[in-house]
Formats: structure tokens, sequence, C-alpha cells
């Protein structure tokens, strides 16, 4: 009697040990995040539920339009999700209801339709860090307010909507492009006998 008993205790230590080893070994690798707010509309809106890949940056570097969690560097017990636009040393500027990075007007047509709202003036990305912005650009808390967050802040990469259902599914990859720099033409030669300004 007392044998079997202790065969079913140990098999419920086994199976509690497990479920547990399962839960904290899948915390490592995804966590669930609410979407509260308007600040990513269209593309992820308020209430919606996420799972974020928490070892997608491991390996290599967040890149220009991934939407990532991060801990806000002004309250770092309050997590953000937002969309990588400014890399490590770019320079970013909002100006006539554009986008541009480096000079080049950054090309959002692929996730973003709406109205930027107000300019800021060039700014250095640091090192180790991203320049981000919400999809909803008119509401959103982004880095125009709260500066460039370190990469240390980021929690991981958006990888999943699991909640409500009719919006489950992957997110989609939308990187933006930088539109080149127009050139300039070279300088004419001056006709004889002409003088420069």
């Amino acid at each position: 009697m007392f044998r079997r008993n202790s065969n079913i205790l140990l098999e419920i230590a086994e199976t509690i040990l497990l479920a547990a080893l399962i839960f904290f070994g899948t915390r490592l690798l995804v966590q669930n995040f609410l979407v509260e707010g308007p600040s990513m509309s269209p593309n992820l809106a308020d209430s919606e539920f996420l799972l974020v890949n928490k070892l997608s940056y491991l390996t290599e570097d967040p890149q220009r339009g991934d939407v990532i969690v991060f801990r806000s560097p002004r309250s770092p017990d309050e997590d953000l999700v937002k969309r990588v636009i400014g890399l490590p040393n770019d320079e970013v500027e909002v100006r006539g209801g554009q986008v541009y990075v480096n000079g080049h007007v950054v090309d959002e047509s692929s996730y973003f339709q709406g109205s930027i709202g107000r300019d800021t003036s060039p700014r250095r990305v640091p090192e180790d860090s991203y320049f981000v912005m919400g999809d909803n650009r008119l509401q959103s808390r982004d880095s125009r307010d709260i500066g460039t967050v370190p990469r240390a802040s980021i929690v991981g990469q958006v990888w999943l909507v699991y909640w409500p259902p009719g919006k489950f599914g992957f997110l989609p990859d939308a990187t933006p492009s930088l539109a080149p720099v127009p050139q300039r033409a070279p300088d004419s030669p001056l006709p004889a006998g002409a003088a420069g300004r």
C-alpha cells in the first residue's frame, strides 16, 4: 500500500516539475502582451493580445520596420510597442509630413497611410539605440517624446497576434525602403566671358 502511494506521489511531483519546466522554458522564448491604446492602429488595435519572440535579437540586430516591445526609457515598469524607424548612428528627422533617415525619404506605404503631425528637428540615434514610432503618428508617444530606446530595453519582436480570433496571425514583414537622395546635376561650364556668382 505504501509503495503504491509513493509511486503516485512521485508521478505527481514529476508532472508538476515538467509543467513548471515547460512554463518557464516557454517564458524564456516568448511572452504575451496586451496592446493598450491606439498608437499602433490600424495594424495593432487596442486590446489585442500579442506573442513576442524574446530570442529574436540574440543573434541579429533589430531592423528598420520591425515591431518591438520595449521597456519605456522614462518608466521602466511600462512596456510599449512601436515600430523601429532609425538604427544606431542614423539621423532621423520629421519634416513636412515625411520621415527622413540620413536625408533619404522613408517609404512606409506598406504599413502607414496616415498623417504624421508635428515635425521634429534632426536627431542622431546613439550607438546601440533605436528611434521608434507608432503607426498612428497622431496618437503615439514614441521617440519624438521619450527619446531613443536602448537595445538593452528591448524585450523582443512582435511575432503573432492571437486575440481576438478574427485577427489571429503572424505580423507581416513590412520593411520600409529609403528613397535615394536626389543627385544634383554637375555644374555646367560657364559660357566664355561669363562671370561666376
